[in-house]
């Protein structure tokens, strides 16, 4: 028990895999990912007031080939969303990830919610030729052709000499935020995995990984519940778990971060942030029956000393990016200050780059009298840099190909709107509004439903109260025209609706164009009233990181 604790710690005289062995157990190393994004070349940090670059492909590459040389029993996981969020998306629909993710020698990858965004058939194309196990036991696909025999509840991976079982959860609300199709169900994610612990149990299979793209706050719930299972690998929410020496990163809580399940057993729950900026590293030991006995681990980021690129990996990145390259260099306009489209802003108040959005929507639907634009925060990918604004940073920034939508809406059912966006407000959810053309007021003291406490709209004589039985004419992305991110009352909306065609990105440049220097600013349009303790960002934009 006393070197149990010692390993924990990370400082025990033997080796992990020397305990493991000598307690007859079974050491296995997790390297794992999640919520790539599409970003395949290495990205600009700010860390201790430094630019850094990490990450990148080929970098993971020359990374995962040294683990593999050093550690005998290693599993590489990635738990899900490697859809969407570059160039490299829109010109490769996930092919390019996926020829990279072979090289790396992936063996289990959860399905994501964005995995879903070109609907069934997109996600089809990336299955058929995966070389790595898909795995999500709450999706049920049994009434779309497409996607039969192309993933499964769990893999059973062999790892030396033993029988690991991995067990996939994608988020139920893949339903409302992404483009699942109506032959594509979502179950309850807690019952589903379950079952497929208890399945692989029968099979005798007790070293068992959930693999889970739930979100940080979800698999620490998931946690408290399940029983069999003692790691939980996640992504989803992209959480920074660790500990590092820069203070630009903000980790929101250890690695990894442990709980008791209902017999009294610890439960590790890790996480490796966003885009490939980290990798996690967890080693654990299980007894002969399955039981977690030691761990340690680590969220490493992925900075030039970890890694060298790995220069076939690197010749290989350089021809995808070819057929890009040009559009990627393009400059369409200049931003005189920073365009915030930081997760933690844009899904929780008024930002500079919501505002300039939502601009654009209703100067490019001029023509169709639009009065009010609203935009939902998790349609807003990234940030823009003060300096040059290039076609390639505003596909990173608006990247899912939405079109925008005008139509009528009573003013009852725009309140209803404003509801919905700040209903999850805690959580951070991509619902939450930008808007142009009016301005609105909520408080959190409030439950969720009746929160807005005041709108009102913007018109030449300047702003008055939103009349609840009065028709405005509304333009918005056609992801929440559907009902996407839980806006049924925008799906249900019986008045006037006509989807113009134009792709919200390209009706963004062509607004950044005409005005050509853009110096977009926080207006008060939108006021959180009663916010929790800590609940403000100390800066706007903390080096650019984590959006």
């Amino acid at each position: 028990m006393e070197r149990r604790h010692l390993l924990k710690a990370g400082i025990g005289a033997l080796g992990l895999s020397a305990l493991g062995r000598a307690q007859g157990g079974f050491t296995l190393t997790l390297a794992h990912t999640n919520d790539t994004h599409a970003h395949l070349e290495p990205m600009e940090l700010t860390l201790s007031g430094n630019k850094v670059k990490v990450g990148g492909v080929a970098q993971r590459v020359a990374f995962f080939d040294r683990l593999r040389a050093q550690r005998r029993n290693l599993l590489l996981l990635d738990a899900g969303d490697v859809f969407q969020g570059t160039l490299y998306f829109n010109q490769y629909r996930g092919l390019a990830d996926r020829y990279f993710m072979h090289r790396m020698l992936y063996r289990v990858m959860a399905l994501g919610n964005h995995e879903f965004n070109l609907g069934p058939e997109g996600l089809a194309r990336f299955l058929r030729g995966a070389r790595f196990r898909v795995v999500s036991a709450n999706v049920d696909a049994s009434r779309e052709p497409r996607l039969q025999g192309l993933f499964t509840p769990y893999a059973v991976v062999p790892v030396g000499g033993e029988r690991v079982g991995v067990v996939g959860l994608t988020t139920p609300d893949t339903k409302e935020i992404s483009n699942p199709g109506p032959t594509v169900a979502f179950l309850d994610p807690y019952e589903s995995a379950q079952k497929a612990i208890y399945e692989l149990l029968a099979r005798g299979v007790n070293k068992i990984v959930v693999l889970s793209h739930l979100g940080y706050g979800e698999d620490l719930r998931l946690a408290r519940r399940l029983v069999g299972a003692q790691v939980i690998v996640g992504g989803h929410s992209h959480t920074l778990l660790g500990s590092f020496p820069h203070p630009e990163l903000r980790p929101q809580g250890p690695y990894p971060t442990v709980v008791k399940n209902p017999e009294g057993k610890d439960v590790l729950v890790v996480q490796a942030w966003e885009w490939g900026k980290v990798v996690g590293l967890l080693e654990v030991t299980f007894g002969p029956r399955g039981e977690l006995v030691a761990y340690r681990g680590e969220a490493l980021l992925m900075t030039p000393e970890v890694a060298p690129e790995d220069l076939f990996a690197k010749e290989a990145l350089l021809a995808y990016a070819q057929p890009v390259a040009a559009l990627v260099a393009q400059v369409i306009a200049e931003a005189r200050v920073d365009l915030v489209g930081e997760r933690a802003i844009v899904r929780r108040r008024e930002s500079n780059l919501g505002n300039l959005i939502a601009e654009g929507m209703l100067w490019k639907t001029r023509s169709a009298r639009t009065q009010i634009a609203l935009q939902n925060g998790g349609g807003i990918r990234a940030s823009i840099p003060k300096g040059p604004i290039t076609v390639g940073k505003v596909y990173e920034v608006l990247p899912f190909g939405n079109t925008l939508v005008v139509m009528d809406l009573k003013g009852r059912e725009i309140l209803a709107a404003l509801e919905n966006g700040v209903s999850q407000w805690e959580g951070t959810a991509g619902r939450f509004l930008q808007v142009a053309g009016l301005r609105y007021a909520f408080d959190l003291s409030r439950p969720a439903g009746s929160r807005v406490v005041r709108v009102e709209v913007r018109t030449e004589g300047g702003f008055v109260p939103l009349d609840l039985e009065a028709t405005y004419r509304v333009v918005v992305n056609s992801f929440i025209a559907a009902g996407g991110d839980g806006f049924t009352v925008l799906r249900e909306a019986q008045g006037f609706r006509a989807d113009t065609g134009f792709a919200d990105a390209e009706a963004f440049m062509d607004y950044i164009q005409e005005l050509r220097a853009v110096e977009a600013q926080v207006e008060g349009r939108i006021e959180v009233l009663n916010e929790p303790r800590g609940g403000r960002p100390a800066h706007g934009v903390p080096g650019l990181v984590g959006v």
